[in-house]
C-alpha cells in the first residue's frame, strides 16, 4: 500500500491523498475526475490492486454535486485504496474507467441507470438495468427520487448481432423452467459452436438501496439479509462489519467464532449444492442426489443450531443472537464427521467416472488474464489460478486466528471449479473443527457506540461465491443515509459469457452451473 500511495504522490501531482481514514483498513486519494482513468489503470497495472466495487453518491444538496467511488483490494496487505471524484450535479459526467480497468464495465453502466451520472467513452453504453421503456430521467438512487404514477415499460433490448452466413440467435429466458430467477441469454451461434453470449439480467430490479435510506439499521439488516436466499449470512455479515467499523465496536470473541462457523456453514451447504448442480448437468443422476441429500443434511444442521435453514437472524451488528451450548457442539462435530465422509466418496466417484471427466475437462475455460481483467472472484477466480480469498487477505471475524489454505487451480475449465469447491469443502470442516475444539468463553454482543453522520464504514466477507461488499454512510439518529452492495455474481457475470465461447450451446447450463451465480443479488 505505502509503495502505491508514494507511486500515485509522484506520479499525479493533483491527487490528494486524504489523511482522514475512514476505516482501519480504507486509505482515500481524492483525484480530478479528468484523471480517474489514469490513476484507477495504475493501480492494477503497477500495485497489484484488484477493484473490488464503485458507486456514486448523490450529494447535490447541500455539495451540488456527485462523488464517485473507486475501491481496490491491496491484497496481500490487509487494506483498499479508495478514488474519489467528484463531478457536478447540473451536469454528471465522466471519462469512464472501463478502457483502463474492464472489472468496472457493470459498476459504471450502473451508475448511469441509477444516478444518471453518465461514464463518457464507456465501450457499452447500453443500459444494463434500466431496460428500454424505463422512463426518461427516473433514477432510483438519486435523493430526490420518487416512482412515477405511471411507469412505462416495454421489456426489449438493444442487442448487438452478429452477422454472417450461417450465423443463428438462441434467445433463452428470461422465463426459465423450476424456480430460478428470470434473466435473458442469446447465444449467436453457428451450428451448436458459440460465438458471443450476452447476459441481461435486471428483470426483477427490487431497488433495496433506495428501500433502506431513511431506516434504523436494525430495517437495514432485514434487507440485507434478503438481498440473496443463499448467502443470507453473509450479506448480514457485512452489513453489521460495516456498522461496526463506524461505532468502533468489535464484538466478543465468542461471538467471532460463532460468526464464522455459521458463514462455513452456509459455505457447505452451496458447495456442496453446486457441485450436484454440476452433477445433474452432466447427467450422473445418483452423485446428483447424493449431493442434494448431503446439502439437505447441512442445512438441517443449520436450523437446529441455529433455527433457520438460510441462517437469517443469526449476525446481528455487535455479534450474534445464537449460542452452542456443549451438547450442541458434540452433535455437530458428528454430524460434519459424516459429512465429511460422504463428500469425499462423492467426489471420488465423480472424478472416477469417465463419462462424467469428459463433460468437466475443457468445458468453459476461463483464462487468468481473462478473469483478472473482469474482476472475477471467489472460487471461479481460484479456479482460474488467482489465489484472492477475503478470510486470508482481509480477516474479520476469528478468520485471524485460524488455520486453512486457499486451495488454487489453473485450469480454469468446469472440472477445476469443482475442484476447487471440494478442496474448500474439506477446509471448511477443518476450520469448523478448530472453531469447535477453541470456542471461547463470554458474552455474544458487545454494545454499539454511536455513529457519526458523515462517516462510513465498509464490510468486507468472503461468500460461498465470493468477496461480497457492503459500504454504509449513517444518517441522522443512526439511520441509513447510503448503502451500497457489491456481490460477487455481479463481478462475476461478465466472465460467463468469456467462458462459453467455443464451447457448444448445450453445455451452456454446465457452464453456467459451475459459476452458480445469483440473479437477485444482481437485480437488488
Amino acid at each position: 500500500m505505502e509503495r502505491a500511495l508514494r507511486g500515485i504522490r509522484e506520479r499525479f501531482a493533483d491527487a490528494v491523498i486524504d489523511a482522514d481514514r475512514m476505516s482501519l483498513r480504507e486509505h482515500l486519494v481524492v483525484v480530478p475526475a479528468a484523471r480517474l482513468p489514469e490513476v484507477a489503470g495504475a493501480i492494477p497495472r503497477e500495485w497489484g490492486g484488484a477493484l473490488i466495487a464503485a458507486f456514486a453518491l448523490d450529494e447535490r444538496e447541500p455539495h451540488g454535486r456527485f462523488r464517485l467511488h473507486y475501491q481496490f483490494s491491496m491484497a496481500p496487505e490487509d487494506a483498499v485504496l479508495t478514488l474519489i471524484a467528484a463531478v457536478p450535479g447540473e451536469a454528471p459526467a465522466f471519462p469512464s474507467v472501463t478502457p483502463a480497468v474492464p472489472a468496472a464495465h457493470w459498476l459504471e453502466r450502473e451508475m448511469r441507470d441509477l444516478l444518471g451520472v453518465i461514464p463518457e467513452g464507456h465501450p457499452d453504453p447500453r443500459p444494463l438495468v434500466a431496460h428500454d421503456g424505463w422512463p426518461e430521467g427516473a433514477y432510483p438512487l438519486r435523493k430526490d427520487f420518487a416512482p412515477p404514477h405511471t411507469w412505462s415499460w416495454a421489456p426489449r433490448f438493444a442487442f448487438s448481432p452478429v452477422e454472417g452466413e450461417g450465423v443463428f440467435e438462441i434467445p433463452v429466458g428470461p422465463t426459465h423452467a423450476g424456480i430460478i430467477e428470470s434473466g435473458h441469454f442469446r447465444f449467436s451461434s453457428v451450428g451448436e459452436a458459440i460465438l458471443k453470449l450476452e447476459v441481461r439480467l435486471g428483470w426483477k430490479y427490487r431497488g433495496l438501496e433506495t428501500l433502506v435510506q431513511g431506516q434504523p439499521l436494525s430495517r437495514g439488516l432485514e434487507i440485507a439479509e434478503r438481498a440473496c436466499g443463499m448467502c443470507a449470512f453473509s450479506h448480514a455479515l457485512a452489513f453489521s462489519i460495516a456498522v461496526e467499523e463506524l461505532s468502533g465496536a468489535l464484538p466478543p470473541p465468542r461471538a467471532r467464532a460463532i460468526r464464522s462457523l455459521a458463514g462455513e456453514l452456509e459455505r457447505l451447504v452451496n458447495h456442496v449444492g453446486d457441485i450436484a448442480g454440476m452433477l445433474t448437468d452432466v447427467a450422473y443422476v445418483a452423485g446428483a442426489a447424493e449431493g442434494l441429500r448431503i446439502k439437505e443434511v447441512l442445512q438441517q444442521a443449520g436450523d437446529v443450531l441455529f433455527g433457520q435453514r438460510f441462517l437469517r437472524g443469526v449476525c446481528v451488528p455487535g455479534g450474534v443472537r445464537r449460542d452452542l451450548d456443549e451438547a450442541q457442539q458434540r452433535w455437530l462435530r458428528d454430524v460434519l464427521s459424516a459429512v465429511r465422509a460422504d463428500v469425499e466418496d462423492l467426489v471420488r466417484s465423480c472424478l472416477a467416472n469417465a463419462a462424467v471427466l469428459d463433460r468437466l475437462q475443457g468445458t468453459g475455460r476461463l483464462a487468468r488474464e481473462v478473469a483478472a481483467d473482469l474482476g472475477v472472484t471467489g472460487p471461479a477466480a481460484r479456479a482460474s489460478g488467482i489465489p484472492r480469498d477475503a478470510r486470508r487477505d482481509h480477516p474479520y471475524a476469528a478468520y485471524r486466528e485460524l488455520d486453512f489454505q486457499v486451495p488454487v487451480r489453473e485450469g480454469g475449465d468446469v472440472l477445476a471449479r469443482l475442484e476447487v469447491r471440494a478442496d474448500e469443502i474439506h477446509e471448511s470442516l477443518n476450520i469448523i473443527d478448530q472453531l469447535l475444539l477453541r470456542l471461547p468463553g463470554g458474552p455474544l454482543v458487545q454494545r454499539l457506540g454511536g455513529l457519526t453522520p458523515g462517516r462510513w464504514g465498509l464490510g468486507l466477507v468472503e461468500s460461498p461465491r465470493g468477496l461480497l461488499v457492503h459500504w454504509l454512510r449513517p444518517g441522522p439518529g443512526g439511520s441509513v443515509a447510503d448503502w451500497r452492495v457489491r456481490s460477487p455474481s455481479h463481478a462475476n457475470w461478465p466472465a460467463v459469457a468469456h467462458a462459453v465461447l467455443d464451447d457448444i450451446v448445450p453445455d451452456f447450463p454446465l457452464i453456467n452451473k459451475s459459476f452458480n451465480l445469483c440473479y437477485a443479488c444482481v437485480d437488488r
